[in-house]
């Protein structure tokens, strides 16, 4: 262990809170009944040898269980590293009927310490059960309902928490620790309260609590390499709950982030992690973001804390000699430059919008979704259109989304993308769970943007240059049935004065090779089927492998026509029965004269 110069067991076990004569106490903390987290500070000015007697809870071997792990204990961290130095264990201390008792003596090096106990979980035992609870100090001692709150649980578990209570009321007024030095040393020693400030600090969030979403911008005006200390949770390789990211604010880059893979375990609990080290960033604007789940952080340890426990968070510091970058906090607003926005989406919806750009631009897309049983695959996802063309110019990757925090199937994309002046469609598409305020599992990060939002790019964006979104029927349709619902059989007449060549773009619903929902096209004064659309020449639509798409070109002579679309009873426009088609706002028929520029493009392979 670093900076201990020595370090020896005494054969005298001290009686809880006895102090031996010719010895002065510099650090006392104890009784842990109504508060999980004691601390204090010392700085060492020499060598001294400081005498540790304390009180913990665990390490319990019994004939139905066995742990070596203290649930109750203290443990020491140079205040200048954040290092841990010693901790209290099952090797230094010894039995005393339910408890464990330390007595030892270390010697310091010359510096300052901080010393911490804990008492964050609760072990109970009797001959039939074990039980180990968080020791949550915001509700009552008993660590479950609060009192007054009749449920079946708390009925059933009724005569049990009385007793626990009582263990917990005995036990926990004991636990603690005494730092003692022997009267002649106690002047070389100082107190402070932790934790001692880190230096050239730039910017800090700790400690942080539970659900929190900070974002904090800042900018350099040259290159740098920063130093970043940040604190997190991990409860698996693939699931990280409590972390921080930095993102350049104008491309979105994420040009740092805490992942499984550049962190450490931060001490005490197996899902604490810890990264340590220099981060370089090039001149710009960025953000910090950092992120916290629901349990397990400064406000309720529900396992172990980690060694550092009060800069549990992100701080950011110079780097070597000081160098800043001319580092500059500034404000940001998340949701800047909002050119449209679909969030708060919940299960079994379909949601679109539209804008027009009078110019090219660059703007931001700002996503969150979740992927389906195959990671090839998204289950909730968005997707933009160009309105005229009913081409598809952006849409959520199953292999380019990120990990969006919480449970591992949640995803985001933060982009960046060009649009060239045009109106657009932007569609947001749920299934039947997993989505705002009703999740299955762990939410994202940021759950009140589950949805898509486009907003403009940088503080120099025009928002003169964005205009509503104004559906008019196109110049180069020839004729239109679309949305159209179930049990429908729709017509449309239309006429032409010379030959034609005919683009016929259709959506509707095929399986074994058979067509459910289609629409044809009728020679009106003869009653023939001058084209008719079939499974064969269909191709993939989009969410589920019945929802087909034709997009192909015709020629027809002059004369009068009609066109048909027709429905079964079930899966079609706004009540599909599995997941839409990509364009489900033209499930039916569109008939577009091919000789005009504009119209839409064959489809890609699915």
């Amino acid at each position: 262990m670093k900076n201990i110069l020595a370090l020896t067991v005494s054969v005298t076990m001290l009686l809880p809170g006895l102090t031996l004569s010719g010895e002065t106490t510099i650090a006392s903390l104890k009784d842990f009944r109504k508060q999980e987290l004691k601390y204090a500070g010392i700085e060492v000015q020499r060598g001294v040898k400081v005498h540790l007697v304390g009180v913990g809870g665990g390490g319990e071997k019994r004939w139905t269980y066995h742990s070596n792990r203290l649930f109750a204990y203290a443990w020491i961290i140079n205040a200048d590293t954040r290092e841990q130095i010693w901790l209290m264990t099952t090797d230094n201390t010894k039995t005393d009927g339910d408890d464990r008792v330390l007595d030892e003596h270390l010697t310091l090096q010359p510096g300052s310490y901080e010393i911490y106990f804990a008492a964050t979980t609760f072990s109970y035992h009797t001959a039939l059960s074990h039980i180990t609870m968080n020791a949550d100090h915001r509700n009552d001692p008993l660590f479950g309902p609060k009192k007054g709150k009749e449920d079946f649980w708390s009925s059933l578990l009724g005569w049990w928490t009385e007793d626990m209570a009582d263990e917990w009321e005995r036990r926990a007024q004991n636990w603690g620790i005494d730092l003692l030095v022997d009267d002649n040393d106690a002047s070389t020693v100082r107190t402070f309260t932790p934790p001692k400030p880190f230096r050239n600090v730039l910017l800090q969030k700790v400690p942080v609590g539970e659900s929190e979403f900070d974002r904090i911008g800042f900018t350099l005006a040259k290159p740098v390499k920063l130093e970043v200390y940040a604190l997190g949770e991990a409860p698996d390789r693939n699931r990280i709950v409590d972390y921080g990211r930095i993102v350049n604010r104008l491309t979105r880059d994420r040009v740092w982030e805490m992942s499984f893979d550049n962190t450490e375990n931060a001490g005490g609990g197996k899902k604490n992690i810890l990264f340590r080290g220099p981060v370089q960033l090039a001149a710009g604007s960025y953000v910090l973001y950092y992120r916290t789940d629901d349990s397990h952080s400064s406000v309720d340890w529900n396992d172990a804390p980690p060694s550092d426990p009060l800069n549990y968070g992100v701080t950011i510091m110079a780097g070597k000699n000081g160098d800043t970058g001319d580092f500059k906090l500034v404000p940001y607003d998340e949701k800047q430059n909002v050119i449209l926005s679909i969030t708060k989406v919940g299960d079994n919806e379909q949601k679109s919008e539209g804008f027009s750009l009078k110019q090219s631009a660059q703007v931001r897309v700002y996503a969150f979704g979740e992927r389906g049983n195959s990671r090839r695959k998204l289950a909730d996802y968005g997707y933009i259109t160009e309105a005229r063309t009913r081409k598809k110019v952006w849409q959520m990757d199953a292999d380019r989304v990120l990990y969006a925090g919480g449970a591992s199937k949640n995803c985001y994309v933060d982009d960046v993308i060009s649009l060239s002046r045009g109106s657009y469609v932007v569609t947001y598409v749920t299934d039947d769970s997993h989505s705002y305020n009703d999740w299955n599992a762990d939410p994202p990060f940021d759950p009140e943007s589950y949805g898509i939002s486009i907003m403009g790019v940088g503080d120099s964006f025009d928002k003169s240059m964005v205009g509503p979104y104004v559906e008019e029927r196109d110049k180069r349709i020839i004729a239109q049935i679309i949305r159209v619902r179930d049990n429908s059989n729709k017509t449309e007449r239309f006429s032409l004065t010379r030959p034609t060549r005919v683009r016929i773009y259709a959506l509707g619903e095929g399986f074994k090779h058979e067509m459910a929902d289609y629409g044809w096209i009728e020679d009106a004064s003869t009653g023939s089927v001058k084209w008719e659309m079939t499974y064969a020449m269909t191709t993939f639509a989009g969410g589920n492998r019945k929802n087909r798409l034709v997009n192909t070109t015709i020629v027809l002579d002059r004369g009068n026509y009609v066109l048909h679309y027709k429905t079964d009873d079930s899966h079609s426009y706004m009540d599909w029965n599995v997941d839409p088609p990509d364009d489900a706002e033209y499930w039916g028929i569109t008939l577009y004269n091919d000789e005009l520029p504009g119209a839409p493009a064959p489809p890609s392979p699915p």
